[in-house]
């Protein structure tokens, strides 16, 4: 199990590094828009048409290395007051949520995106199509099933040993 996350985090490391490339182009394309409109009060025609669609697919793409690698908020002191293997099964119960949670938001996606392709839906001033950019949001989030499945696995055979790797995460080793 532990090769399929690290296989799946590899995969997730290059979604967020394609994402970061176009988080930069958007920023790019938005100081060109405001010089644009400050210098020669001339804006850019479909800034926000192409914002609104590249935010989606941009911040989908970071969501499975943030599964993957566990970046996300917990509250510990439950847990912490439960001891290590309450932690650890605590642990186990987020780890399920979460999975749950991702599984129902990729479902309703898929919906939406196949929405978004029967009513051919386009932006309103550039009149691109919106289902290709909900598509790619789509595939981001799908990826995160599989990547949280194999958490929700990884801790709950931390969780059948006791919690050790909890207990060294906290040691620092």
């Amino acid at each position: 199990m532990g090769s399929l996350l690290t296989g799946g985090t590899r995969a997730a490391r290059l979604f967020a590094i394609a994402g970061l490339i176009g988080l930069v182009a958007l920023a790019l394309i938005t100081i060109a828009d405001v010089l644009m409109r400050w210098l020669l009060n001339s804006p850019m025609d479909g800034v926000a048409d192409l914002g609104r669609l590249m935010v989606a697919v941009v911040i989908s793409t970071f969501f499975p290395l943030a599964l993957a690698e566990r970046h996300h908020i917990s509250i510990t002191f439950l847990g912490k007051a439960l001891g290590r293997r309450g932690h650890a099964w605590l642990e186990v119960f987020a780890a399920l949520v979460t999975t749950v949670f991702f599984t129902l938001l990729s479902w309703q996606l898929y919906l939406f995106t196949e929405e978004m392709f029967e009513s051919g839906e386009t932006t309103w001033i550039l009149a691109l199509p919106v289902a290709p950019w909900w598509t790619a949001a789509t595939v981001f989030m799908i990826t995160c099933v599989p990547i949280q499945i194999a958490v929700l696995i990884q801790t709950y055979h931390i969780a059948m040993a006791g919690g050790e790797d909890l207990a060294a995460k906290a040691s620092g080793h």
